[in-house]
């Protein structure tokens, strides 16, 4: 069967009649032959319980044990085991749940196939969910959202959109949630002219006001660079929510309105708004750029005052910030307390260090960064040749 990847943007004849539903067997029922010896361990039942406890590593090695029994999985289990693979985002045991009910034949109802579908795109597993959606007996308007968001979210703009053009012509409307995926899909592809057309739907379905749809509006018009539009979005918004406070902030430090996302940023304060660790990190970035020590200070409080003090993104802001203007004790100090400092983060304080002419200090932070098993890119590269450079030259 043809796949949906295909040919992204296809606006032929529609989609082929759906196959009549699979006649194999789907759960097995609860029959007294069916019930397992005494003696035997309830497989489905562990796993369940040890999902619920958040062992969701247990739950996939008592999986093991079930993949080499012939009987087929229920409802109950599966839901159990998507969970897991979801909460871990582990590809490993979504692919062998995946290849487990292909090879079993398993032929669920409606729910299940949607929660399986989400399973392998949440696990980055989009060939996959393409075959499965594209077998899937039935579909309904949750299948096309899932599909539609989850190759957005992974990057597959073209094909996203091609799969929004599938359901405007087979289910005639969408909801608000794949307006939103389509739209984001714009904004990935920066096409502002597909990304118009939709805001038209929306409008004309009365839909321009629903707050997935309007927060992706202002994202979409900003990376378009059409930063007016996003502000007539934003304004228009009835009730604005911090995804879409932080959209407008990004959009204008995206386009260099830095003074205009710091004005932003002090009208979200007297809105009490409540800011998450994105909105911190946003403005200490702009504060990098407008040299503001104290503002950078202010964020730096509310982040950790806000439960923020250990996120990753904010701390490595934090560090680039410190560093470039001269704080580099500072940087330091943040860059010692991240927990898990990513290879953004190493390069920041890297960068910093050479760019303060200390060259000894970066080198011996690479040194580091490798003992921790971090794995460095280009960009620690340039930053380790520089630092090197300038402990030669001085």
């Amino acid at each position: 069967m043809a796949s949906f990847f295909a040919v992204p943007f296809s606006y032929g004849k529609g989609l082929p009649p759906k196959p009549e539903p699979n006649c194999r067997t789907v759960f097995t029922k609860s029959r007294i032959e069916d019930r397992p010896i005494i003696g035997e361990p309830d497989l489905g039942i562990i796993i369940g319980k040890l999902v619920l406890m958040g062992k969701f590593k247990e739950a996939l090695e008592f999986f093991e044990i079930l993949e080499s029994r012939e009987e087929p999985m229920d409802m109950s289990t599966c839901d159990s085991l998507v969970n897991a693979c979801i909460a871990l985002k582990s590809s490993t045991g979504a692919k062998r749940v995946f290849y487990y009910l292909i090879q079993r034949g398993f032929s669920s109802d409606l729910y299940i196939n949607n929660r399986v579908l989400l399973m392998l795109l949440k696990c980055g597993l989009i060939s996959d969910a393409d075959r499965w959606f594209d077998e899937m007996p039935e579909r309904n308007v949750v299948s096309w959202s899932i599909m539609v968001n989850g190759a957005s979210n992974l990057g597959f703009y073209k094909e996203a959109l091609g799969l929004f053009v599938k359901i405007w012509e087979e289910l005639t409307d969408g909801d608000s949630r794949i307006f939103a995926a389509a739209i984001r899909a714009c904004a990935g592809l920066a096409v502002a002219s597909y990304g118009m057309q939709l805001h038209a739907c929306t409008v004309k379905m009365s839909l321009e006001t629903e707050i997935f749809i309007s927060c992706a509006l202002v994202d979409m018009y900003s990376k378009c660079g059409i930063i007016e539009d996003a502000r007539m979005v934003f304004d228009l918004m009835p009730e604005k929510n911090v995804v879409g406070w932080n959209s407008m902030i990004a959009g204008y430090a995206l386009n260099g309105y830095s003074e205009e996302a710091m004005d932003l940023y002090y009208e979200m304060q007297r809105a009490s708004v409540k800011m998450d660790q994105f909105t911190y990190s946003c403005t200490i970035r702009v504060c990098a750029r407008l040299a503001l020590l104290e503002h950078a200070k202010q964020a730096h409080a509310g982040l950790v005052r806000n439960g923020f003090g250990l996120d990753t993104v904010a701390n490595t802001a934090l560090v680039d910030f410190y560093s470039r203007w001269g704080r580099i004790e500072d940087a330091r100090r943040v860059f010692d307390k991240m927990i898990k400092p990513n290879v953004i983060s190493w390069n920041a304080m890297i960068a910093g260090y050479g760019n303060h002419g200390m060259g000894m200090e970066a080198i011996e932070l690479f040194k580091q960064m490798l003992s921790k098993g971090m794995k460095p890119n280009h960009v620690t590269f340039l930053a380790v040749l520089s630092a090197w450079l300038c402990t030669m030259l001085a």
